[in-house]
């Protein structure tokens, strides 16, 4: 028995707690803008599906109504309801949905606060026209019940409503000479369920509204922390460019200076053959170069598609591939890879920056080269796909490395993420290059899809360069 008093003391306790909290939030929110927007315009919608609804069932009941006029022409009062409550529902459908009077919150409100009178008090008349076929308060207490839980108004609007409508229904009990005890009991318990049901009601509504607030400021703090993270990123990065371009530079001039060894015989020869280790640097420190410019593209997405937009012009994508293939002719050699151009050289025209595309196409071939075995070939084709619509140009590249496995297709673009396949030389991967490749294809509206090769049996890359982004 001592337990379950502690209980109860401590649930009251925490009960109590909680409702003034929520009374503390429901003072803080009756002066916010936003919220009493926010309540309104959930009314309004409520309405706007409400009405249309009430309109369409409620022709049947009045149909039936008219024949039974027809038949008994004592059901007056019930004939002339019909004709004020189908077109007032007729007449709220049009104004919810077809906003004539006006978009702006002021009309919204005030066609709100119309629509909630003009329901409440339907069902208020309603219930009135049927007393005569029994004491009964169904229609009644549905009615402002249904407005007292569905509509969380922000303020005493839909109060002075439901309360008008018990006034009225009061009234009339007396004047009808209906007031028994039965009814009068039963009122009065709708009146406070009411009450009750519009205070739960409006409750919800302001702890919701509270949680949104809550987790759109934490979105908020999280979207200036990412951004905060990005510029530390970006300075570390810029930082880190100095010490790498300087290793650059004296690695180039070690190798540019002419030798104090060399005798008068060797004049001809005026420049230090590198060392191994020193052109191992060199090559090092332009890779580091290149996944701090990767990392600087995926880490500054607004300003590359300033970038992207500032700079674009029409070029034939062909011409430029060739273009990059033919600066990549070291890193082929070197492997004793060789290029077979099967390009149509179609006049096609596309709108981009030629920059940003020049490095896509560096970054794929580069990815070819460095998965495909020495002495292999890298073949480059394109198609010209003529639709209704539009032409498509499709450019091929196909390498001869090991191609895609069924688990890598998940992961084929997310940032840092490791292949099946490995490099068969020195080269180093980061999981950067087709992460940066499909960003920077998706803003310039090229569609990428990666598949394995039947002609090479490595992997594919397929570009697809819609005809409507020439300008």
């Amino acid at each position: 028995m001592k337990n379950l008093c502690i209980t109860f003391r401590s649930r009251s306790k925490s009960f109590l707690l909680f409702m003034r909290k929520h009374f503390q939030i429901l003072e803080e929110l009756k002066k916010n803008e936003e919220f009493v927007r926010s309540a309104y315009f959930e009314v309004y919608l409520i309405f706007r599906y409400l009405f249309p609804f009430l309109c369409i069932a409620y022709i049947p009941f009045a149909l039936l109504d008219w024949r039974d006029f027809l038949q008994d022409y004592t059901n007056l009062p019930l004939m002339i309801y019909n004709s004020i409550f189908l077109p007032g529902c007729l007449l709220f459908t049009i104004l919810l949905n077809f906003p004539i009077l006006g978009n702006d919150f002021k009309t919204r409100k005030w066609v709100a606060v119309a629509a909630t009178t003009f329901l409440t008090f339907s069902g208020t008349a309603m219930n009135l026209i049927i007393f005569k076929f029994g004491t009964d308060l169904s229609l009644f207490a549905f009615t402002q019940l249904g407005i007292a839980v569905l509509l969380r108004y922000p303020d005493m609007t839909k109060t002075l409503i439901y309360m008008l409508n018990y006034a009225v229904f009061l009234f009339c009990l007396f004047y009808l000479d209906r007031a028994s005890s039965f009814l009068i009991q039963n009122f009065s318990f709708m009146l406070i369920m009411t009450v009750l049901m519009d205070r739960i009601s409006f409750l919800t509504k302001v702890n919701s509204f509270h949680k949104e607030q809550s987790i759109r400021e934490l979105n908020r703090k999280l979207v200036m922390e990412s951004v905060k993270k990005s510029e530390i990123l970006r300075i570390a990065i810029h930082d880190l460019k100095s010490p790498v371009t300087g290793i650059l530079s004296l690695v180039g001039l070690y190798t540019r200076e002419p030798s104090p060894a060399l005798s008068l015989d060797h004049l001809g020869k005026s420049y230090v053959e590198p060392p191994e280790v020193l052109d191992h640097i060199d090559r090092t420190s332009r890779k580091i170069l290149e996944s701090i410019e990767d990392i600087l593209f995926l880490a500054s997405s607004s300003l590359e598609s300033e970038t992207i937009e500032g700079k674009s012009q029409n070029l034939n994508p062909e011409l430029l591939l060739r273009s990059v293939a033919s600066n990549l002719d070291f890193l082929f050699s070197s492997k004793h890879i060789r290029i077979e151009d099967e390009l149509s050289g179609f006049p096609f025209a596309f709108y981009a920056n030629p920059q940003i595309l020049y490095r896509v196409f560096d970054n794929i071939l580069s990815n070819a080269a460095k998965f495909s075995p020495p002495g292999s070939r890298i073949l480059l084709s394109s198609k010209l796909r003529e639709t209704l619509e539009e032409n498509v140009l499709l450019i091929y590249i196909e390498d001869s490395g090991p191609g895609f496995q069924p688990q890598d297709e998940k992961d084929m673009f997310r940032e840092f993420s490791i292949l099946s396949a490995k490099p068969t030389g020195p080269e180093s991967s980061s999981g950067i290059g087709l992460a940066l490749a499909k960003k920077l294809l998706d803003r310039m509206g090229i569609r990428i899809r990666l598949s394995n090769s039947d002609r090479t049996e490595g992997a594919r890359v397929l570009l697809e360069f819609p005809q409507s982004k020439a300008k």
